[in-house]
């Protein structure tokens, strides 16, 4: 049986200890995004969240299009500008006021009830019907917030094992503050933020698989987590390829075909065993993988005799939009970080991605591996994005959020892009010095974006009454509020010193 055949520096004390600053200031972030937006002002929080209190309150799971909201859930969505914080109400207070359904869909159950029975239990752990409604989407943003923490870890890893370079790797752990979308999306009531989490795992372990690690241990482990990731929604899809490609061609010189088939196939049946069931109920009830959540909104809208889609106002309008909601539009979608620097931050990631896959080079088939889990989903996206345009003459869908599973494999990709298309140490580290001080910047800005959307109104001005109005809606309070900020500040700026000392043309790493 192979083994490992790569050789990794081993993990200083020094090294750990920032990765832990790192670690601890993405956690703060996130936990300060949790506090910083208002209720049910991300991508359809409010959605997620009337589906976890309907597996809480022990309602079943009914066939896509046919689960209705709770009249309490729009009820609490319709007080949040009209009620004050501290005057809103408990959720059972809230529901005997509005009893019942309303006639609106909650499309929530085309997806696996997986993520919903999460959520309830942890509804049902705070007791959540007693506490202030708000409370109760808290609850399910800080759960969210501990699903997504350890994606610093999990990046640091992957880059580190395949590269052999432990500063790169702790400089791309660092750069996910450069996308403050991710930890809007991260703190809010979601299904995405388990998939963001077992997406980076499958990354992480298929790249230990790419890079000489042919135990059944990991290839069993890497099935597991792609089938936890199938059991929660349906973006995993493009996973399993890419983790078919990995297994089958991984170590293709080194190891027996009869292995990689068989290593192969066991991926694939824990997977199976894991994460089919919920898509064989959908082919066997309704013929399809996916149902409709909300089939009276995709009625066809026929075109006019003469006129059909435009191609180019699609891609224009993909590029757009994919950009701005990959980086920072936050709430709900209304507030966007400027499209000049997006369209830089797109432009130069990609330029290193697709350098990392074409550089002739002993990397270049591990990064085509890698590079297919977020082409796949590019694909996927693109493809059920132009058939809604062809049927309803709208372009929907185009969120960037959908590639935050295979998040980890673009920030690898971008860092081995990097190294191999710089030759001079010199200028490597001034690259990462750039990349390690611009990301928290960037997330700054973020942060800035969004306060003032969601509390000033303006782009430019942070006043007064501004800040007092954020202080006194955040569902902690504002003395947490305020501590949090200062403990966010001395954690990143102990990962940022910390990184930056590692850098110092001190020694010499192995090239990748």
């Amino acid at each position: 049986m192979a083994t490992e055949t790569i050789s990794v520096p081993q993990v200083t004390r020094s090294e750990w200890a920032i990765l832990s600053c790192v670690t601890a200031a993405f956690t703060v972030a996130l936990t300060l995004w949790a506090l910083l937006t208002p209720m049910f002002q991300a991508p359809d929080e409010v959605v997620h969240f009337d589906a976890a209190v309907r597996v809480a309150e022990g309602d079943g799971w009914p066939a896509p299009g046919e689960a209705l909201f709770r009249a309490a859930s729009l009820a609490a969505q319709d007080s949040i500008t009209t009620v004050p914080t501290e005057d809103r109400s408990s959720w059972a207070d809230l529901e005997a006021a509005h009893p019942g359904t309303t006639t609106d869909v909650n499309q929530m159950t085309q997806h696996p009830p997986t993520y919903y029975l999460l959520a309830g239990a942890v509804l049902d752990a705070v007791d959540f019907t007693q506490h202030r409604w708000d409370a109760g989407v808290l609850a399910l943003r800080l759960l969210d917030v501990v699903l997504v923490a350890p994606l610093p870890l999990l990046t640091w890893a992957t880059v580190r094992r395949l590269t052999r370079s432990p500063r790169t790797a702790l400089v791309a752990a660092t750069a996910l503050f450069a996308v403050p979308q991710l930890a809007q999306i991260g703190a809010s009531v979601t299904n995405d933020a388990p998939v963001i989490l077992l997406g980076g795992v499958v990354v992480w372990l298929t790249t230990r698989v790419l890079t000489g690690d042919r135990t059944w241990r990991t290839t069993l482990l890497l099935g597991a987590a792609l089938g936890l990731m199938l059991a929660v929604k349906g973006t995993a899809f493009p996973a399993v390829p890419f983790v078919a490609l990995a297994v089958l061609l991984g170590g293709a010189s080194t190891v027996p075909l009869r292995t990689r088939l068989l290593q192969t196939l066991g991926t694939g049946a824990v997977t199976a065993a894991l994460g089919a069931w919920w898509w064989i109920g959908n082919l066997v009830r309704y013929g399809t993988l996916q149902p409709n959540g909300l089939p009276r909104s995709f009625t066809p809208v026929p075109w006019p005799e003469g006129e059909g889609p435009n191609a180019g106002a699609f891609v224009n309008t993909e590029w757009n939009r994919l950009s701005a909601s990959f980086w920072g539009q936050f709430g709900r979608l209304e507030f966007a970080m400027t499209p000049i620097l997006t369209d830089l931050l797109t432009v130069s990631c990609l330029l290193f991605v697709v350098w990392s896959a074409f550089r002739p080079g002993p990397r270049r088939r591990i990064a085509w591996v890698l590079a297919s889990f977020p082409l796949l989903t590019l694909l996927v996206l693109l493809q059920n994005n132009w058939s809604s345009y062809e049927r309803t003459q709208e372009i929907s869908g185009a969120q960037g959020r959908y590639f935050f599973g295979a998040l980890v494999a673009l920030v690898a990709l971008a860092a081995l892009g990097a190294l191999t298309a710089i030759d001079s140490p010199v200028t490597r580290r001034r690259l990462a010095r750039v990349v390690l001080v611009a990301s928290p910047v960037i997330g700054v800005y973020g942060f800035s974006v969004a306060y003032r959307g969601f509390f000033e109104g303006t782009d430019l001005e942070i006043t007064g009454p501004g800040v007092s109005n954020l202080l006194v809606t955040t569902p902690a309070g504002g003395g947490v509020f305020t501590v949090l900020v200062v403990l966010l500040a001395v954690t990143a700026l102990a990962a940022v010193v910390g990184t930056w000392r590692t850098l110092s043309p001190v020694g010499k790493e192995p090239r990748a």
